[in-house]
């Protein structure tokens, strides 16, 4: 790649003036007219604080529509309450096209409760971290009260609780499989995914005076009929329906009605291996759901967006700021991602617990070297900027323009990852052009650092028999913050199967070469591992391995994850259904208080409070008691030794700078890929 020059070193410390209300979207009719706009075409309802970030949905979408002409504004967190009368939602007025309903960045469920199903006591996408901003659900409640509000507007539903509720699907919540979310609310759309191309040909096809009843064909969308259980389901039955949704070029697959997969869980896991299959935009067929008399029909993913289009919504004049409205008030998601840069989006991995590939796609969408660094240096007028890139990354760390290397081959490949069980022989792992982004990031001037929080992929580095050892020693001697987070999830060889997650020989690799090249580096750095306790698959005897592990290697996890079902990922389907989508075998299922509570203690024996029920999962599994190293007051240990990690090594050695810490101002991402 050429060299990209950007930029002049800054030599004023004068820090960038606050910008008004005006330099964003409007949130009410006023300052839309203040504009000169006498109405809004497109009023978009945001589940979270409006923060004019790129990593923030609906300011996103927001302003990629306005770069097309269209008038756009957004509420933000409106009081749901029929009791408010619905006033918040009247604030932009009437749209002209449509309005646009989403939860935010987050499914509202995983947002208000933990894995325990207790309710959270903060929000951190809400100023001040204030609960109970928005509703459970929120965004079929959204759409219910603008329904009532302006029955003849159309109501487009996205984000990525629409996205991952788009077909029937188990709730960990209510404990019970729900309708897909167009069958529990009045929505006229549903985009899934990313949602850049759906919504602009929603927005035309609307503009150029298309009912939105025509909309059955959007790429990237599902819509719902009316339906008769009882009609030939054959493409020429002459069923109402099929008048509606057209002519199609792909194929159809009928997948188990709603009612099927209630009454029957192996049915259900099929319906799960079904649906998986239809991820690739190639080759993706339509997929039907009857839901009693109605039916949910899903267009084929939409095609990725190209790199120039995704430079362009990027680059978009954004504040990266919180509006003004919410004054000094914080808003802790974004005081972790206002310095960071999105390069890519996507992931090619397919975990089994992970919904970025359901969401976002198995395709890599990659922004240019020559835009990332543009936003890099464009950091420098942004109140607060003290010259530290917080992360260079996205859904993964260093898949960054990586794909497909055959076209012919991704026309009809069906392989839910790209990386499990193995690395496939035809994606391109070449880390050379990501290391020339990270040297030219750190070099840009102004920069003092740029690091990678991101989680980082070591078997894809491993792939790369040019670069990927390069790429490590440039990761670890140049972008660590003195913690490095990596999610090996389990180290027992049954569990990470069903997680389709890399074993412990590759995380023990990488951990040698993060070791000796922090040591090269003269720096003391530590990688901070998370681990997930009970995961489908995963028996007691396998947590008391973990435990065993963590404990040779003196580390001892002051944070830890308890698996949480989502909706749409294939653990949850083996969660709910109690066998393997791929297999159709029985797979064991951590489900009773009493087994989870276990094995979330055997990640934490050295604490006083899980150390009696560590030792009796240790009984049950028929493994040795706790070591007696485990035992005695870890807080009292951490400050005594200033937090430097404890316990033995395997070889009995004190633990050495890059071996394992978890220092109390680390926080868990809430995903790990």
């Amino acid at each position: 790649m050429a060299l990209v020059t950007l930029g002049k070193d800054p030599k004023s410390k004068k820090i960038p003036a606050r910008p008004g209300p005006e330099a964003f979207l409007p949130t009410t009719l006023a300052e839309a007219k203040e504009r000169g706009w006498a109405e809004l075409d497109v009023v978009l309802i945001n589940g979270d604080a409006y923060v004019d970030h790129p990593t923030f949905g609906v300011p996103l979408i927001g302003r990629l529509l306005v770069s097309r002409g269209y008038k756009v504004g957004i509420i933000s967190q409106p009081d749901w309450a029929e009791g408010s009368g619905l006033t918040d939602f009247m604030a932009c007025g009437k749209p002209r096209l449509f309005f646009g309903v989403s939860s935010g960045n987050m499914d509202s469920m995983v947002n208000h409760y933990t894995a325990g199903r207790k309710r959270r006591s903060n929000d951190a996408y809400t100023p001040d971290a204030e609960p109970q901003k928005r509703p459970d659900y929120a965004t079929a409640i959204y759409a219910r009260r603008l329904k009532k509000l302006y029955p003849d507007v159309p109501v487009i539903i996205g984000g990525v609780e629409a996205s991952l509720r788009r077909l029937a699907h188990y709730d960990y919540w209510s404990d019970r499989v729900r309708h897909s979310i167009l069958v529990d609310c009045p929505a006229d759309v549903l985009v899934y995914g990313m949602g850049e191309a759906p919504i602009l040909e929603v927005a035309q096809r609307l503009r150029e005076g298309e009912d939105v009843s025509g909309l059955t064909n959007v790429r990237g969308t599902a819509v719902r009929f009316d339906f008769d259980p009882r009609e030939s389901r054959e493409k020429d039955s002459g069923a109402a329906w099929r008048y509606l949704a057209g002519e199609r070029d792909r194929d159809e697959v009928w997948l188990p009605s709603y009612d099927e997969i209630c009454a029957d869980k192996q049915t259900y896991a099929e319906f799960s291996r079904l649906y998986h299959l239809e991820h690739n935009p190639d080759n993706a067929r339509i997929l039907l759901q009857p839901h009693g008399n109605k039916l949910v029909f899903i267009n084929p993913p939409a095609v990725p967006p190209t790199t120039e289009l995704i430079d362009a919504e990027y680059e978009l004049p954004f504040t990266r700021l919180p509006h003004p409205m919410y004054g000094e008030r914080k808003i802790p998601a974004w005081e972790q991602i206002r310095f960071s840069v999105t390069i890519m989006r996507g992931c090619a991995a397919g975990c089994s617990f992970c919904c970025i590939t359901e969401h976002q796609g198995r395709d890599v969408v990659s922004r240019s070297e020559a835009s990332v660094l543009r936003e890099i240096e464009g950091l420098k007028d942004v109140p607060g900027w003290t010259g530290v890139v917080s992360d260079i990354g996205g859904a993964t760390a260093n898949m960054w323009h990586m794909v497909c290397t055959d076209d012919a081959w991704h026309q009809v490949c069906r392989r839910a990852s790209c990386l499990y069980p193995n690395v496939c022989e035809k994606f391109g792992t070449d880390h050379a052009p990501l290391i020339q982004l990270m040297k030219k990031a750190r070099e840009l001037p102004g920069v003092k650092r740029a690091f990678v929080a991101s989680g980082v992929r070591y078997d894809l580095a491993f792939e790369d028999p040019a670069h990927g050892d390069e790429y490590i020693r440039e990761l670890v001697s140049n972008h660590v913050g003195g913690h490095l987070k990596i999610a090996p999830e389990h180290i027992s060889p049954g569990v990470v199967r069903v997680m389709k997650k890399p074993g412990k020989e590759m995380f023990e690799r990488f951990r040698e070469l993060f070791d000796k090249y922090s040591a090269e580096a003269g720096k003391e750095q530590y990688l901070v591992p998370y681990f997930i306790s009970s995961h489908p698959g995963c028996e007691t005897k396998d947590m008391v391995e973990l435990s065993d592990y963590l404990s040779e290697n003196g580390w001892r996890p002051q944070q830890v994850q308890d698996f949480t079902p989502t909706p749409m990922t294939l653990a949850t389907d083996m969660f709910y259904s109690g066998f393997h989508p791929n297999t159709g075998k029985p797979v064991h299922v951590p489900s009773s208080p009493d087994e989870k509570a276990m094995q979330r203690a055997l990640l934490q024996p050295h604490l006083t409070e899980y150390r009696e029920l560590a030792a009796k999962a240790r009984k049950i599994a028929g493994a040795e008691p706790l070591p007696e190293h485990v035992h005695g007051d870890d807080r009292a240990a951490r400050k005594r030794h200033h937090g430097k990690p404890q316990g033995r090594t395997r070889d009995g050695a004190a633990p050495q700078p890059g071996k394992f810490k978890v220092p109390g101002s680390v926080k868990p991402s809430d995903s790990f890929d």
